[in-house]
């Protein structure tokens, strides 16, 4: 007998199918892994298995008892463990007390108040957080965690209740590919040794691949294949609806990021918009299986205005700290930043430049600063020191909408959409005035038309509330809405996480769009293939200092820089 079955599950949001007649089965001790494009209803489904959403039609069994409809709470106790898209744990709490909240739950102690809970298990706690590699941080408030950290915990807590089937929605989103191997290996030898079932869904092909016993492939809400790995891999359907090909296979980005975007795009009036290599991913309905970012625009170019979203050619800055004579001031220049998160001192005298036109690439293993140095030139943590300038200007210190209104713009790693509000309203939220460059002519303006033609999806749905979108649609959204902001530079913090492949190769088109305007961007990334296709260069941090500088294309190059700084 299956460890869960699921039979003909469905659910709809209005007139949104999100789950059409999902059916499969998973076995004790296997992994499936579920995957699909971003919108196609993978966490949908899992919030139905997990209690979250009661379906429509369909039924759910757990080793033949039915669970179909019951509460969170009650399939908890009945043995399932979940993890989910956005980590969740208590920001206030250390790690440990984290770990040992989920073990009081397990025994049923959480409502004796009157007890002390500090000394409950904790050797238990430990050893689960040594299964996860989190112990030597144990101490640590999970508020200060890197993201990828946190999902580590998160697992460590799922674990505590010693499920007999797990959950697990984008586990080792934020994580860099030598962690997400560690992790999912771990979790490979765990469902091996307790007999527990593993459905999964994850974006990042190497653990797909690599690990699962299965897979599922879902698109538009309904089942397209299933089967071996190395049979989905091989599956020209799943190949168009989802895989896309390779950076390297890709011929528009595998020669590089032309310095105008000449090779890649016209201007369509509103919008930059792709002209791709070939026709790909469309299925029987005649539209694009991949829930593109973007797509060419049919009407022809309208006359120069609002919404035109035009620049005259850019010069990028020039490498390193310091400014050639002739060389354009950078937008951006960061010189010996120091950043605490409370008492830990995370970043330790970081110095970078951005320049005009140009991509930036922060790179490095998780943990290493990447994202408190995006939050402390956003404006966003209370103790920093150094110094920097904006367009020459001190800006350091500033409050964050200060900043924000000086048009330096911030794509946080969560996302952080207004759940309750649609999608315009989410746009309405960030909307600035027009702006200039510092030479007085006109930066690219961005209206709502216009971010509709850059994301059609979002265009599809502009009355949708932000909380009934998937993942990489509020990933879009969140993009869409800084750009209403009218930044000259952004600051964009991990664009790829938890997006389909076939989407982050629109994604580099997006930011390759936006460099051709003369926008700057310093992209805070783990997913080297992407920021070798955009970045023109590139820092690495490790343990909040730079520890190597150099341009894209020679640390792509460079075997022994990139095992020692990236584990790549």
């Amino acid at each position: 007998m299956s460890l869960l079955r699921v039979q003909d599950l469905r659910k709809s949001f209005g007139g949104v199918q999100a789950v059409q007649g999902l059916s499969f089965e998973l076995g004790a001790g296997e992994l499936l892994a579920l995957i699909g494009p971003n919108g196609a209803g993978k966490s949908t489904a899992f919030n139905m298995l997990g209690g979250q959403l009661r379906p429509d039609g369909g039924r759910v069994l757990l080793a033949g008892q039915d669970i179909t409809g019951l509460a969170p709470r009650a399939i908890w106790r009945l043995g399932v463990g979940r993890t989910f898209q956005i980590a969740q744990t208590f920001a206030s709490f250390s790690v440990l007390q984290g770990v040992q909240l989920a073990l009081l739950a397990h025994d049923g102690r959480l409502r004796r108040w009157w007890q002390r809970a500090a000394g409950h298990r904790v050797r238990d706690a430990l050893a689960l957080l040594e299964q996860v590699g989190m112990q030597d941080q144990a101490h640590r408030p999970c508020g200060e965690l890197a993201y990828g950290d946190v999902k580590r915990v998160e697992l460590a807590v799922a674990l505590a209740h010693a499920p007999r089937l797990l959950l697990m929605d984008e586990p080792t989103a934020g994580m860099a590919p030598a962690e997400r191997l560690a992790l999912m290996q771990l979790v490979q030898r765990l469902a091996r040794e307790r007999r527990m079932g593993v459905l999964f869904t994850e974006h990042s092909m190497d653990v797909v691949f690599g690990q699962a016993d299965r897979v599922a492939v879902l698109v538009r809400g309904q089942l397209l294949a299933q089967g071996t790995p190395q049979a989905m891999r091989q599956d020209e359907r799943v190949q168009a609806a989802y895989l896309g090909e390779s950076f390297e296979r890709e011929p528009a980005l595998a020669a590089g990021p032309h310095p105008q975007g000449k090779d890649l795009y016209t201007s369509h009036g509103a919008g930059f918009s792709p002209l791709p290599s070939r026709e790909r991913g469309r299925g029987e309905r005649g539209q694009s299986e991949s829930s593109a970012w973007f797509a060419p625009s049919p009407q022809p170019s309208p006359a120069r205005g609002e919404g035109a979203n035009q620049a005259p050619p850019v010069t990028p800055a020039p490498l390193g700290r310091g400014r050639g004579e002739g060389q354009p001031e950078p937008l951006l220049a960061v010189y010996r930043l120091n950043a605490w998160y409370g008492a830990a001192h995370i970043l330790h005298g970081v110095s970078l430049q951005v320049g005009r036109g140009e991509v930036v690439a922060l790179m490095g293993r998780n943990g290493a600063g990447k994202s408190t140095t995006l939050k402390s030139l956003a404006g966003l943590l209370g103790r920093t020191t150094g110094r920097v300038l904006w367009q020459g200007r001190p800006i350091h210190g500033l409050p964050a909408h200060r900043i924000a209104r000086l048009g330096l713009g911030y794509v946080p790693e969560d996302r952080r959409i207004f759940t309750e509000l649609t999608v315009r309203e989410n746009l309405e939220v960030g909307r600035q005035g027009p702006r200039h460059w510092p030479d007085g002519a006109p930066a690219p303006h961005w209206t709502p038309a216009g971010l509709f033609a850059l994301f059609p999806n979002l265009g599809e749905m502009p009355d949708r509330p932000g909380g009934q979108m998937s993942g990489g649609e509020q990933q879009m959204l969140s993009v869409a809405r800084t750009l209403m902001g009218q930044p000259l530079l952004v600051l964009l913090d991990e664009p790829s996480e938890g997006v389909a492949p076939l989407i982050v190769q629109q994604l580099a088109r997006t930011i390759l769009a936006l460099k051709a305007q003369g926008m700057g961007i310093l992209l805070s990334e783990q997913n080297l293939a992407l920021a070798q296709a955009v970045a023109d260069r590139a820092y690495v941090l490790e343990k909040g200092q730079i520890v190597h500088e150099a341009p894209m294309a020679e640390l792509a190059r460079d075997a022994r820089a990139r095992q020692a700084y990236l584990g790549l």
